[in-house]
């Protein structure tokens, strides 16, 4: 089956209810494999099979709905014509209901109103306008989502304020003036006006993210062509095009620097504050920022296909997919608004045929049952924080893949490192450097140039450790003679001197005396260093300790997931001995050793089997199966685009503090969501019953609803500042 995967925009939805029609609906029609319908967003992501349904076909199956939908097209769109229209309606109608706020104050003795305004044919032309001008956009979702065999919010206002006008209408041609409710209708509707606005303003904030993300492309490109450079816009550059990069410029496209050095500020993506120097061979980033230094960079990946572009795409997946908690608000609203209808019709036969209640009566009641019961708490509450969250973990380099992964972290109670690249730096490094009393050699910096002279025509990973760590003090010159001994060293002859650099064994068999070795030689192994050995004119002359060291970060990080109740246990391919002594230095007392890749799996699925949720941190490549297996994979790294792919969750950095941010967004994230879920329910359980009994009146009503929905919103956005403590 070809599966191909989409996301939509939709406009036009109101509430909760219309988030779960859309899905219901589409996710019946032939050849769609899944949907997920994220209200905050506005925005589907749908999967379908391409031959039995197209995009196009979805679209005109949610526009026959009574929605808008388009092709989202990896532009970050905007709102703000939709906000400016909402804007001037809610305007319009708080200016046409200024007299009826006149008119109540009136009634409490605390301000007058100008005569005309109570003629009961004048409130009636104000009202009028309100119910059918400003309030046509309700009438319109309403009368769609009716023929479309279902209800959402703008039937509860359609059914609630004209259950106010049209009374009001019939008791103003009876002749009576005493028993109008033009207020009523006029208010709600203003109020309900101000409550979309304030609550689209509080969701586009959450995009904030995104919109951050989206600022970072950059929109023009200096293109090369022979001695000539033409300013071009970034769509229009190709794989393979040469690109200039000045000074203080963000580097266009991901590739590889070809001619110039530099240094790049490279922390939107690592979220290191120092630059990272680049030279020729170097790959570089688009969107980061070329500080120094003019750069000729070839292009490798451009749009969708950058790093940068994989992170767009992964906080928009993030974003429109549902966590599983979710489901249960979507499956309450999928039913709540028939129940409500029920409930007002219940309200309506209760007051007037029960109680015998005047008409008024029975209908004020009815209207405020219809106008509390809005269900857009309930459906805002997990896409506002989700959204927020994912937004708030993707500023500081934390890539969740989705709401799931979000959900699932929570709960997790072992973590599972890796060691090599994850605990420590994945790479070997000069840790110590011994001199022993040699004539010949009175610093450090005369045994480095010696040895790394020796080394510089070896390929030993050890050797060029040394050759490098030996070039930031000194200038190696080639060696006269040089012969290399595989598992053992190297042999080499240095202005005049013959360098030993290797193991014990390579010494012996050159006959230098061994029997002084400093004690320290031994220690240093122990704790998994390697030394090398150095003997100039066969006398020893000093001991170089080579080791992956442990990230700066790794110690507190691991006290961090500790404190946080977590189970820290240290996988690793690494020999025992090696294994243990960075277990021990960074405080983890759980170290399994010599595992390979389907061992950490075995690991995983053993913790798993005991009810365990199981976290597997790696760098994306080797550890790719037990990412995979775990409950929760996290790709600690700088290969971008290794780990966005590789794990549930990107940590676009080499920093282990990322997986504790992780876990403090993803606990904040679902406390909020618990959070808004139980005002939402405690907000429906009170004003329901307060207005079936007649407590609440439809003004009130129709104030709290806007005030919940905007309530609910808010809370999600305290995520954005709150400290997050372990």
């Amino acid at each position: 089956m070809n599966h191909e995967k989409a996301t939509l925009s939709i406009t036009g939805m109101h509430c909760a209810a219309c988030a779960a029609r859309i899905e219901k609906v589409i996710g019946r029609q032939p050849g769609v494999v899944d949907i997920h319908v994220n209200l905050a967003m506005e925005r589907a992501s749908v999967v379908f099979e391409s031959g039995q349904t197209g995009l196009d076909d979805i679209v005109t199956r949610v526009e026959r709905l009574g929605y808008g939908a388009s092709v989202y097209d990896d532009t970050l769109p905007s709102i703000d014509g939709e906000d400016f229209a909402s804007l001037e309606m809610f305007l319009f109608s708080a200016a046409l209901t200024i007299p009826f706020i006149l008119q109540m104050l009136h009634m409490f003795n605390l301000t007058g109103v100008p005569r005309v305004f109570q003629n009961p044919f004048v409130q009636f032309a104000l009202a009028t306008q309100i119910q059918f001008v400003a309030g046509g956009k309700f009438y319109v979702g309403a009368l769609k989502s009716l023929r479309a065999r279902s209800a959402n919010m703008d039937v509860l206002v359609v059914l609630g304020t004209s259950s106010a006008y049209f009374y009001s209408v019939w008791m103003m041609f009876k002749g009576s003036s005493d028993q109008l409710y033009f207020e009523t209708s006029s208010i709600l509707i203003t109020l309900v006006l101000f409550g979309k606005i304030l609550e689209a303003k509080a969701k586009s904030r959450t995009t904030d993210a995104l919109r951050v993300l989206a600022q970072l492309h950059v929109k023009n490109a200096h293109l090369i062509h022979g001695e000539h450079e033409t300013d071009v816009p970034i769509q229009q550059v190709v794989v393979g095009d040469l690109l200039m990069v000045r000074p203080g410029e963000k580097i266009p496209v991901d590739g590889q620097v070809v001619d110039g050095e530099s240094s790049v500020d490279e922390s939107m993506f690592t979220g290191e504050i120092l630059p990272v120097h680049k030279r020729p061979g170097d790959l570089v980033y688009g969107g980061t920022l070329n500080e120094h230094g003019a750069l000729r960079v070839l292009a490798q990946r451009i749009g969708a296909d950058s790093a940068l572009g994989q992170i767009i795409r992964l906080v928009e997946e993030a974003q429109t997919s549902k966590a599983p908690v979710q489901r249960l608000a979507d499956t309450i609203c999928g039913v709540f608004v028939p129940v409500v209808i029920l409930l007002s019709f219940a309200t309506f036969v209760f007051w007037y045929v029960v109680l015998k209640a005047p008409l008024s009566v029975s209908l004020q009641n009815t209207s405020a049952v219809l106008l509390a019961a809005c269900p857009c708490p309930l459906g805002l509450a997990t896409p506002a924080a989700l959204v927020v969250g994912t937004g708030r973990a993707a500023r500081q380099g934390v890539f969740f893949k989705g709401g799931v992964q979000l959900e699932q972290l929570h709960k997790t109670k072992v973590v599972l490192i890796d060691k090599t690249g994850t605990i420590t730096h994945g790479r070997p490094m000069i840790t110590d450097i011994l001199l022993t009393s040699h004539p010949s050699i009175q610093s450090q910096r005369q045994l480095l140039h010696l040895a790394g002279s020796a080394e510089l025509s070896s390929g030993h990973p050890l050797a060029r450790v040394i050759v490098e760590y030996a070039s930031q003090y000194t200038r190696p010159v080639d060696p006269t003679e040089f012969l290399s001994f595989p598992g053992q060293g190297v042999r080499a002859t240095v202005a005049g001197q013959q360098v030993l650099v290797g193991n014990l064994r390579l010494l012996k068999e050159h006959d230098v005396n061994v029997s002084g070795l400093p004690s320290c030689k031994d220690e240093w192994e122990k704790g998994g260093k390697t030394v090398a050995l150095v003997a100039i004119n066969r006398r020893i002359a000093g001991l170089i300790a080579v080791a992956d060291t442990i990230k700066p970060s790794s110690r507190s990080a691991i006290r961090h997931l500790q404190a946080l109740g977590m189970r820290v246990v240290m996988v690793s391919g690494d020999n025992v001995k090696t294994s243990n002594a960075v277990a021990r230095e960074v405080g983890i007392g759980d170290v399994l050793a010599e595992l390979t890749p389907e061992d950490k799996v075995r690991v995983i699925r053993h913790f798993q089997r005991q009810r365990y949720s199981v976290a597997m941190v790696g760098d994306g490549i080797n550890d790719a199966p037990a990412l995979a297996a775990a409950d929760v994979g996290l790709a600690v790294g700088t290969g971008t685009d290794v780990a966005l792919e590789a794990a549930d969750v990107a940590l676009i950095g080499a920093d282990l503090e990322g997986v504790v941010q992780a876990i403090l967004l993803s606990r904040a994230t679902m406390r909020c969501i618990v959070q808004s879920f139980s005002w939402a329910l405690l907000y429906n359980g009170i004003t329901i019953p307060f207005a079936a009994i007649g407590w609440l009146n439809p003004l009130l009503a129709g104030a709290a609803m806007a005030f919940s929905s905007v309530t609910v919103v808010l809370n999600a956005l305290r995520l954005k500042r709150s400290k997050l403590r372990v």
